[in-house]
């Protein structure tokens, strides 16, 4: 019986996916996918739960909202004579 990674990775290329577009879809990171499909580690319970429910295409997966990255201002900026700059 196949494992999981394999079964992934089967389902991935007959269907055209990339690496990418699979890690978007299931929320996790590419080096996950690819540890996943060389058999390196195995998924935690809730990732191996959107993983089957991916390979079923039985209900369709919930979409992730895109993380936001924001940039802090941490620390004041100053200028040459020491003024504050903004």
């Amino acid at each position: 019986m196949k494992g999981l990674g394999e079964r992934l990775q089967g389902f991935r290329l007959r269907n055209g996916w990339s690496k990418r577009a699979v890690a978007e879809k299931l929320g996790v990171s590419i080096p996950s996918i690819i540890r996943w499909e060389e058999g390196l580690a195995e998924p935690n319970d809730y990732n191996r739960y959107k993983i089957e429910r991916f390979l079923s295409g039985s209900s369709p997966l919930p979409e992730f909202p895109r993380r936001e990255v924001m940039q802090l201002d941490l620390f004041e900026w100053r200028g040459e004579g020491g003024e504050e700059k903004r």
